[in-house]
């Protein structure tokens, strides 16, 4: 079983922009938590970019919103991801079009490979409030 890769970064955005001359990576309107307006919220396009190193091989990776209380899967999305040498470093992209949470509270996005969780982040939905620093659903 290959060796399972460094996290060195798990960011969850509006947007994620791609030179396509240099392949650098612009992310647009980082949060950890939305404001919902009605539920379920629905988040019209959530991105998630992560950074990896340190891989051996070929791993299966994949991102999943998982709620606290029940560990319900609400969405996920799977990449293979192939590590030529452990000092490459691998971006990925999710996107999660209407991704939807069915009610307020703390949810979890996981990233694992092969069925090994390796990061958790902790993602919020809450009610408005009056000082409107979260984006809203």
């Amino acid at each position: 079983m290959p060796q399972p890769p460094a996290v060195l970064a798990m960011i969850l955005c509006d947007q994620v922009i791609t030179d396509v001359e240099t392949n650098k990576k612009s992310l647009i309107g980082i949060f950890d938590q939305v404001e919902a307006v009605a539920l379920p919220c629905v988040v019209h396009e959530l991105h998630v970019y992560l950074s990896l190193t340190d891989g051996h091989g070929t791993l299966s990776t994949a991102v999943a919103c998982v709620t606290v209380d029940e560990g319900e899967e609400l969405f996920r999305g799977e990449a293979e991801v192939e590590f030529a040498d452990p000092l490459q470093v691998v971006e990925l992209h999710f996107v999660f079009p209407n991704a939807r949470f069915p009610s307020t509270g703390e949810y979890r996005f996981q990233l694992s490979t092969d069925g090994q969780v390796l990061l958790e982040r902790r993602f919020f939905v809450t009610y408005p409030r009056n000082e409107g620093r979260a984006p809203r659903c």
